[in-house]
């Protein structure tokens, strides 16, 4: 910070911009009026109760009514009313608008509350004179309002020297001592037959209480004209308006309580002394007003070149502000560097909390991941324990049977050394099934096998669907001698050719016909294969046990069965349906099916994209 920033102040940025820019101009010319002991609005304002009642006397000569008659007296006092209200909504609407809350607008608070208080009482002083409730200034209500300004405007002037950074001490002690001895010769001037023991007073309340309200407003007195002296920055203007207004009305309360002594009632509110108060009213709104256009025009001087202690400077005066600034400045400072430490702190812990939050997120997921995988590994033993039994049952019934009918061949049974014919063909047709069987298990297994792990196979070529068909037609003639279940086929055109692996579709073809021959002994089987467009549709439907709605997404799954008895009843290790799904997604298709319990079951297939064209 450079040495010559303290002093630094608007009326040097004024001289050295004597052509400021427009946005600056209107700002500088109200900075300015700030610089004037009195500005002419506030000549006007004072001027105005002077010009006001001297023109309410010359309209009351005039008029033939005579001073201190009932009618004069109405109307001076109701001028005098008229501007102590007119003070009061001055002081309440600047200091309304004074910016944000502050040491300054509680000042300016008090002293409004004050001046209201003034207001109130002589308004209510006029009302109960007027309507004959009270004589002329003999209503304690109304005196209360009176004590209740001068405590309202103590404080005021308190808290204005705490802005303006004035220790008040014990000099204005012996300022308002001076002041007092002044306001005491003040009735005694006015009538010097007070001092003698038979001295007639046509109110003793009213001169007690006008001489206690100027020794209380003395004694404010005695407090701004310290201030006054001793203030630094531009308030100092503000304190100086505030002084004389106090000063204005401790002395009007002198003469008021010498007139309680000298006058009658019924003149009092004609005397002129009532000019001396209305100003020191007016005085007292204008010294709020200064106040308000004060900080509000310093605090909107938005120019960059201005420097940002300027506020504090011209408020508290050059030494004081720049003080004032350097300890906020240092304040700040301190506020800043802590909120950067909090802030950093924060960012740790947020950190710290953050790591711990994943580190327990990477814990509980673990955790899962190890109990999914014991629940899937626990699954599998139970399923390959399940397996094992099923397979051993599987396996074994079709081994027994090709054994004990070997054995027949081999070693008939009595004594005959040889077998009818049809007895051979009988035997050798169970071998031939029963090899049938376990072929089947045994290749769709292997399969299975392939499938899972990724080393089946395929490849696409063209065929027809009648090599498809007579495929087909060959197994349904080897299983219709075992089954007594109806077989049809629908195959609408044979000569369609397909693009697609061979294999793979005749052993999605196989394993939906042998899932249908399996759960439909005595019903009805049909297999369709048709073209959909450029997709292929293959159909088996049956009039089996069907399936229940709750195990249907289950189906699919590998070695699943409708149950473990029926697994035992209907026999096979599980794995059609399975190997049909999974081939048909590899082929990029999809499998529906459809079914009702005791019913039967409609199996589809949708392989796209498949056929091309007729041979």
């Amino acid at each position: 910070m450079s040495k010559e920033f303290a002093a630094y102040s608007v009326d040097r940025y004024v001289r050295e911009n004597e052509a400021p820019e427009e946005k600056n101009r209107i700002e500088l010319e109200d900075y300015k009026h700030l610089t004037e002991r009195m500005t002419s609005s506030e000549v006007r304002w004072l001027w105005a109760p002077i010009v006001s009642f001297a023109l309410a006397y010359l309209g009351c000569y005039l008029a033939g009514i005579k001073y201190g008659s009932e009618t004069h007296a109405s109307l001076l006092y109701l001028v005098f009313v008229l501007f102590n209200i007119a003070a009061a909504l001055i002081a309440v609407s600047s200091w309304s608008v004074i910016p944000s809350r502050s040491i300054a607008k509680d000042s300016m608070l008090m002293l409004t509350l004050s001046l209201c208080s003034a207001a109130i009482g002589n308004a209510f002083d006029t009302i109960f004179w007027l309507t004959e409730l009270s004589p002329f200034k003999q209503n304690v209500f109304t005196n209360l309002f009176f004590v209740f300004a001068i405590l309202f405007a103590l404080p005021g002037v308190y808290l204005l020297g705490r802005v303006c950074r004035v220790k008040f001490g014990k000099t204005p002690f012996m300022y308002s001592i001076g002041l007092t001895i002044i306001f005491m010769t003040i009735p005694i001037f006015m009538n010097p037959a007070i001092l003698s023991a038979k001295a007639e007073l046509y109110s003793l309340k009213e001169f007690i209480f006008g001489l206690l309200y100027a020794i209380g407003i003395g004694y404010l007195a005695a407090l701004s004209l310290h201030l006054w002296r001793y203030a630094q920055g531009r308030l100092q203007n503000s304190a100086r308006l505030i002084g004389i207004s106090l000063i204005l009305l401790s002395f009007g309360c002198a003469i008021y309580a010498g007139l309680f002594t000298s006058t009658p009632v019924t003149e009092i509110p004609s005397s002129p002394v009532h000019i001396i108060i209305a100003m020191g009213y007016i005085l007292g709104a204008m010294g709020v007003r200064r106040t308000e256009q004060t900080i509000r025009i310093i605090f909107n001087l938005k120019d960059p070149q201005l420097p940002p202690s300027l506020p504090l400077i011209e408020i508290f005066g050059p030494s004081l502000g720049l003080e004032v600034y350097q300890k906020m400045e240092s304040r700040i400072k301190d506020a800043f560097e802590e909120l950067l430490r909090a802030k950093a702190e924060t960012e740790m812990k947020e950190k710290i909390i953050s790591e711990l939050e994943t580190e327990v997120r990477l814990r509980k997921e673990t955790e899962q991941a190890l109990i999914f995988e014991k629940e899937k590994a626990e699954e599998a033993n139970k399923t390959k324990s399940q397996f094992l039994a099923m397979m051993s049952h599987e396996l074994k019934t079709p081994l027994t049977a090709i054994k004990g009918y070997s054995q027949i061949l081999h070693n008939p049974p009595g004594a005959t050394t040889s077998l009818e014919e049809c007895k051979v063909k009988e035997i050798a047709e169970q071998i031939v099934f029963n090899s049938s069987h376990l072929q089947t298990m045994i290749d769709g297994i292997l399969r299975f096998s392939q499938l899972e792990s990724g080393k089946f196979t395929y490849h696409k070529e063209e065929f027809l669907i009648a090599d498809l068909a007579d495929y087909l037609d060959a197994l349904l003639n080897q299983q219709q001698q075992f089954s007594n279940a109806k077989f049809s086929t629908h195959i609408p055109d044979r000569h369609l050719k397909l693009y697609t692996d061979k294999l793979s579709v005749q052993h999605i073809v196989v394993n939906l016909l042998m899932n249908s021959i399996k759960f439909c002994k005595d019903g009805e089987i049909s297999i369709s294969i048709a073209q959909s467009g450029k997709d292929l549709v293959i159909e088996a439907k049956d009039t089996g046990i069907g399936i229940a709605d709750s195990q249907l997404e289950k189906i699919f799954d590998a070695f699943y069965q409708v149950s473990h008895g029926n697994s035992r009843k209907y026999g096979g290790a599980g794995l059609g349906l399975s190997i049909v799904k999974k081939l048909t997604e590899e082929l990029n298709g999809k499998i529906t099916v459809e079914s009702k319990l005791d019913q039967g079951s409609r199996f589809e297939v949708l392989l796209p994209d498949v056929v091309r064209e007729k041979s």
